[in-house]
């Protein structure tokens, strides 16, 4: 019995803790520098976590329910409190019972405020209305949404186009503007 625990022992210490490729991988992921591109994370060795299939859930004080999920989300060591997400989709469930889902080609998501900014191909449905926008931030805490950047807003009563649209979510209120004052809100109302 003795000889086994030691032969165990032995190859356990001699695998494990001696074995140079398994150091240098685990050093790898240990590097504090990570590359950005356009505002995206280069995917390197200097990356601390990629997560495949992620999901945030979290709620607010006011009743407001969120979950987030990413194909892809990565953590770096530089900013741990951010996920870089790529296909992101996050559903906000209210207390009033209406659902508002939220589409993006990529996200980044603060872990310690639930604060999200979706990027690039954005698309928010709520009851009858949609939204498509280049950009997107989602405040939890404030239960505010702004949409800017190329935004189209459809809805029953008609089709607009803004530079930018803050949405109170609880009190159903919007309110839209134009970077530049001297250009107009476009409107087309449906009869």
């Amino acid at each position: 019995m003795f000889l086994a625990i030691l032969a165990l022992s032995l190859f356990f210490f001699t695998y494990y803790y001696k074995n140079p490729q398994r150091q240098l991988d685990s050093n790898l992921n240990t590097d504090t520098d990570t590359d950005k591109i356009d505002g995206t994370i280069k995917s390197t060795r200097k990356t601390s976590s990629i997560i495949e299939n992620a999901k945030y859930t979290g709620s607010n004080n006011r009743g407001s329910f969120f979950e987030i999920n990413a194909s892809l989300a990565e953590i770096t060591n530089v900013e741990p409190n951010l996920s870089y997400m790529k296909k992101v989709k996050a559903v906000i469930k209210l207390i009033d019972g209406r659902v508002i889902l939220i589409e993006s080609d990529r996200a980044i998501y603060n872990r310690l405020t639930n604060d999200t900014n979706f990027m690039e191909n954005v698309l928010i449905t709520d009851e009858e209305n949609k939204i498509a926008c280049d950009n997107l931030d989602l405040y939890i805490s404030k239960n505010l949404i702004t949409a800017y950047n190329n935004v189209k807003y459809d809805s029953l009563n008609g089709f607009l186009l803004a530079d930018k649209v803050d949405i109170d979510i609880l009190k159903k209120e919007a309110k839209i503007f134009m970077f530049d004052p001297k250009n107009n809100v476009k409107l087309r109302y449906k009869n």
